[in-house]
């Protein structure tokens, strides 16, 4: 090349490196390979080719991607000078630009690639099927081709280069020229850049990151897919589903651990270290197609450290190696977290369809066991040995079926256990646990209205049948046997006879308490607050009429006996009647027998002084108040006699001879009370009046023995006057009270006389004494009287002359 052709060619270097640092794919033409971000208009990525695929073209090295980056960012895919490009094939080509295409990311490969083709040693011919090629078939932008110029041809080539049409623009540069456009640190040694590429590593390295990539892909896709099996909520709705999804569960876990996670975590580790392993500080070397030596300026100053430093491309395999170690973790962590997620889903709901088979057996049985309850719920027993099969049978019945609540109760126990759990279905729990509660409880309900129906039923039926079997003793013993006649006896006899009253009013009363307190269950036979019992239904209409039937036919019977034992009562209590007026009649008989005439007996005196006369008057009076007490006894008994005599339960005879004997007998011993009250009388009345004319003559004897003294013929004819009266009183006193003692005494020989006793003597000889005296006293009397009229006519005829005298002297007197 000449001198003025170098200046020529630096001059165009120059404005083709203007052109170049304009915009990032600026040109009008490549515009339009831009249609958003990674998007290409006619091209596409193809993300699944693999370096395998495209392996033999990739072995020759006919185009790599070294790592390096324009001085814009963008990727450099270089085709490096080789005199055989007419032998490589045009759809090998396509694959390889294609598949090298797709390893820069998205985000690099918008900037646009920068093509360099190495034109040194080839042909200038196979250029323009190398840029048509990449002209249809690369899928990004790209944003200029730079061809290094072969020599001795630029001109002319540069010509004929530049009327061609491409949507890309190419340059021709030079060595020099290419410096300028991309970076020396990001050119390979054959572009006298610093960038070191290995091109067999980076194949291997591409090998190695695909198939990890691969296997990650795949174990992602299974693990994806298990995730995607796990994420199911379709659970079973039997026990034997959910049984069999729990060992396909289990299975998934096999599964799981197939997708040799760990291997692949191993594998890519290892391919990291490979890859980080090749950014080396120090004196290191570097082997490999992703390690870069930094012997320049570098584009992107993250990339520069310590003169060493990794390349885009390997920072973008890093981070995609790293993404799929770390998709792989989560992903499996999270397939771990659902499968415990399911696994604890499908315990929960193997334990909810083995609830819920439980409780439907529990439902079952109860059910049938409704059937079986139902088949004879209301029959209560015809008599008592039927009503006690009955009981037996319902009570082995109620055993058997309360058995069977351990069960119920460990299922409501199991239910409680799944609702403390938190189990998902809590709600669908707790309804199964509620209605088998219920079903139960009205089951049980019902067990219990029937137990207490039966015992009911045995208890009625046994006092009925007791009743109906003593009803004949019992009517036996109401009226059978002959009345006894002692009080003592029949006493006993009304006692047991009232006994035997109360006995059968007990036992009737059990039986009419027993049967109205089951006719009101069998009419009302729910407890309250239990509406939805068995026995709601309950049609015990039969039943009410046996009770009923039985209930009348004890009452027929009670009253059959209250009227038999009424009649036998009634009989009982009249001869009682009778003994006790016979008795009470014989106790007022023994009275007057036993005190009264031994009171008669022993006071048969009527006393010798007025002391004594009226000491024996103050007994006589309170013996007659005692008397009196028996005398109204008497009266009474008189009366009840009648009475009894009219009742027709007594021999009227009998009862009007007691009655007669009584009356006789009482009256005798009144009389004589009387007669003896009469004696006493006379008695205290004769010593009074003893007394008292003797207190009289005394007085008058003294009175009789005095002087005689009057002043006057009219006073002595007073005293004589008054002395004629006193001797009359004092004789008719003295006749009285002689008369007194001699009736005294005649009433004491008559009292005598009618008692058939003998008179008291002593006490007639008392009288007659006192008699005698005042017959003495009386003549002594008669002599003082005597005496004393005598004086007193003398005193008269004394004052009489003594007056006669004075009237003589003083007629004397007066004549004179």
């Amino acid at each position: 090349m000449s001198a003025g052709e170098g200046l020529d060619e630096t001059a165009k270097d120059a404005a083709d490196i203007a052109a170049f640092f304009k915009s990032d794919c600026s040109l009008p033409k490549s515009e339009s390979k831009l249609d958003g971000p990674g998007q290409t208009s006619g091209f596409h990525r193809n993300e699944d080719m693999k370096a395998i695929d495209v392996l033999p073209i990739l072995k020759e090295k006919v185009a790599f991607l070294s790592g390096g980056r324009d001085r814009r960012g963008g990727p450099v895919l270089t085709f490096p000078a080789r005199s055989n490009h007419d032998r490589i094939r045009s759809e090998d080509l396509r694959r390889l630009i294609a598949y090298l295409a797709t390893i820069p990311s998205e985000e690099v490969a918008r900037h646009g690639f920068t093509v360099i083709v190495d034109m040194r040693g080839s042909k200038w011919d196979s250029i323009k099927p190398l840029l048509k090629i990449l002209q249809e078939s690369f899928p990004s932008c790209i944003h200029v081709a730079l061809i290094i110029k072969p020599d001795n041809f630029w001109q002319k080539q540069r010509t004929n280069f530049g009327s061609s049409k491409f949507e890309f623009e190419t340059v021709m540069v030079s060595l020099e020229g290419l410096s300028k456009v991309v970076d020396p640190s990001q050119l390979t040694a054959d572009f006298e850049g610093s960038l070191e590429y290995n091109h067999d590593d980076w194949i291997e390295v591409r090998l190695s990151y695909e198939t990890f990539a691969s296997d990650a892909a795949r174990a992602l896709a299974r693990l994806e897919e298990l995730q995607e099996t796990l994420s199911q909520r379709d659970l079973p709705r039997d026990l034997e589903g959910a049984r069999r999804l729990m060992e396909e569960h289990a299975a998934l876990k096999k599964r799981a651990t197939k997708a040799s996670v760990e291997e692949l975590d191993t594998q890519g580790r290892r391919l990291l270290q490979r890859l980080q392993s090749q950014n080396v500080g120090g004196g290191g070397s570097l082997e490999g197609g992703y390690g870069n030596r930094a012997g320049g300026a570098s584009g992107d100053s993250n990339d520069h450290h310590h003169g060493f430093h990794m390349h885009a491309d390997a920072h973008n395999l890093v981070a995609k190696v790293t993404g799929l170690l770390d998709k792989l973790h989560g992903t499996r962590q999270n397939l771990q977290q659902l499968w415990h997620m399911r696994k604890l889903k499908l315990d929960q709901c193997f334990q909810l369809r083995l609830f819920e088979q439980d409780a439907e057996k529990m439902f079952d049985w109860i059910m049938h066991n409704k059937g079986l309850f139902l088949t004879s719920y209301t029959e209560i027993g015809g008599n008592h040995q039927h009503a006690v099969e009955l009981q037996t049978q319902h009570n082995h019945f109620a055993m058997n079926c309360m058995n069977v609540y351990v069960n119920i109760n460990r299922i409501m126990s199991v239910g409680n256990r799944l609702l403390e759990s938190g189990h998902y279905a809590s709600q669908q729990i707790q309804q199964i646990s509620g209605q088998l509660e219920q079903e139960w409880k009205a089951f049980a309900a019902a067990l219990d209205e029937r137990s207490t129906l039966l015992e009911m039923s045995a208890s009625f039926h046994q006092k009925a049948d007791q009743y109906m079997s003593n009803v004949d003793p019992w009517c036996k013993a109401c009226g059978e046997g002959e009345l006894p006649s002692e009080l003592q006896d029949l006493e006993d006899t009304i006692h047991h006879h009232q006994g035997l009253y109360e006995h059968i009013t007990t036992a009737y009363a059990e039986v009419s308490q027993d049967g109205k307190s089951l006719l009101d269950k069998l009419q009302r036979p729910l407890t309250p607050g239990s509406a939805d019992s068995l026995m709601a239904s309950a049609n015990y209409s039969k039943a009410v009429h046996h009770v009923l039937d039985i209930i009348h036919e004890v009452l027929h019977h009670q009253r059959q006996l209250e009227n038999i034992w009424q009649h036998r009562k009634v009989r009982l209590h009249q001869r009682l009647q009778l003994c006790v007026f016979q008795q009470d009649v014989q106790q007022v008989l023994d009275w007057i027998e036993n005190h009264g005439e031994a009171f008669l007996s022993k006071h048969t005196g009527v006393g010798k002084s007025l002391h004594r006369a009226r000491a024996l008057q103050k007994r006589h009076e309170d013996f007659e108040e005692v008397a009196q007490n028996t005398y109204t006894n008497a009266d009474k008994l008189l009366e009840a006699a009648e009475q009894l005599a009219q009742t027709g339960e007594c021999d009227p005879e009998e009862i009007y001879q007691a009655a007669h004997q009584l009356e006789d007998r009482i009256q005798d011993f009144v009389r004589r009370v009387e007669q003896r009250k009469v004696l006493l009388d006379m008695s205290v009345a004769f010593h009074t009046h003893v007394k008292e004319l003797w207190t009289w003559l005394e007085e008058l004897q003294k009175e009789l023995l005095d002087d005689v003294y009057a002043e006057s013929v009219e006073a002595v004819q007073d005293l004589i006057k008054r002395f004629g009266q006193q001797q009359q009183t004092t004789l008719q006193a003295t006749v009285n009270v002689i008369k007194e003692g001699e009736d005294l005494i005649q009433q004491l020989r008559d009292s005598a006389i009618s008692s058939n006793k003998t008179p008291h003597n002593s006490s007639m000889a008392h009288i007659e004494s006192v008699l005698q005296q005042l017959d003495e006293a009386q003549g002594q009397m008669e002599e003082l009287f005597q005496e004393r009229k005598i004086k007193l006519e003398l005193f008269l005829q004394l004052r009489i002359f003594e007056r006669d005298a004075i009237d003589v002297s003083n007629s004397k007197n007066f004549m004179k």
